[in-house]
């Protein structure tokens, strides 16, 4: 697909995104406008669907966890026009209030698809305990508003840095060459 933007180059649109401030989709939207967040794969779509904003972007693929089948359905509506497909690399890192260590925890909180993408971490360190959450970032913000050094996430660095988060382990996936396949889109 190719980028299709009939936009204003003195005005960037605003992109909705799932996710916490701090997401990996965050950033695919900032490559393109100003990103705005929303709680759902659904919600992305609703937004943009009303016009709340331009455009949206969602993950439909990584190349370590595969497809993420909810973002590829909302997709097929006849509704929404996609205007790209790119890859952006995923660097995720294990994250926890300062004074956390990977000893000391209990749990790792994350979006399904980021625990998929760092399976040899629990292999590791066996009394470590998957949690899926709805996003990365979104774990992120969870351990800060919790305030427990027992939990980590899985995350981005701009995720540690947005909740004043420890980076304890980088670049942790099973790959070194991680990546997501993002869709832009619009309403038609």
């Amino acid at each position: 697909m190719t980028t299709d933007a009939n936009l204003s180059p003195s005005r960037a649109p605003r992109i909705a995104f799932q996710g916490a401030l701090g997401a990996y989709s965050e950033m695919a939207a900032a490559r393109f406008g100003v990103p705005a967040p929303y709680p759902t794969f659904a919600a992305v779509c609703a937004a943009t669907l009303a016009g709340e904003v331009e455009l949206g972007v969602l993950p439909v693929s990584n190349n370590i966890a595969g497809d993420v089948p909810e973002a590829r359905a909302l997709l097929r509506s006849r509704a929404l026009r996609l205007l790209d497909e790119f890859w952006l690399p995923i660097e995720h890192c294990l994250l926890g209030l300062p004074g956390a260590t990977v000893a000391d925890a209990t749990h790792i909180l994350s979006h399904w698809q980021a625990l998929r993408q760092c399976a040899n971490v629990f292999e590791r360190h066996a009394w470590l305990r998957p949690t899926t959450v709805y996003d990365t970032a979104g774990a992120a913000k969870l351990i800060r508003a919790r305030g427990r050094r027992n939990l980590l996430a899985i995350a981005s660095r701009r995720a540690a840095a947005h909740y004043q988060l420890s980076v304890l382990a980088e670049n942790i996936a099973d790959r070194a060459d991680n990546a997501t396949c993002f869709v832009l889109f619009q309403a038609r």
